[in-house]
């Protein structure tokens, strides 16, 4: 996936920060590191360098003089839509010598999986 992205300026972690603005227009940066479960200074770099390749802006809240909600650009847009088209070119070779039900068994394992770690982690918080 990293070989993927980096002929378009973008590391897993800035696609998917990149990914959860375009899904969440306005969202915080809070929201942002919570969904990510990065913690908060990490977001701050990496919504930095998002901002550095014109993607997103940050967005002043009226009611919290300390918060920024986070916009994608046109920009950020065009760089989003790019990014899945190749994202999806990548999962499609590689699970190109899956039959139907192999993928289908495939996905609930890895959503069962990811209910575990959501599961435990919201126990240690």
């Amino acid at each position: 996936m990293s070989d993927t992205l980096a002929p378009l300026g973008l590391r897993v972690g800035t696609f998917s920060a990149l990914a959860v603005v375009v899904a969440s227009p306005g969202i915080s940066q809070t929201q942002l590191s919570q969904i990510l479960n990065i913690k908060r200074s990490g977001v701050v770099l990496v919504v930095d360098e998002l901002e550095g390749m014109g993607a997103v802006e940050r967005m002043p809240v009226e009611s919290d003089r300390r918060a920024y909600a986070l916009q994608v650009t046109a920009e950020g847009r065009e760089l989003w839509q790019r990014a899945e088209f190749a994202v999806r070119a990548h999962e499609a070779a590689l699970f190109s010598e899956l039959n139907p039900e192999e993928l289908r068994v495939l996905r609930g394992l890895l959503d069962r999986a990811a209910r575990g770690a959501r599961r435990r982690r919201g126990e240690r918080q």
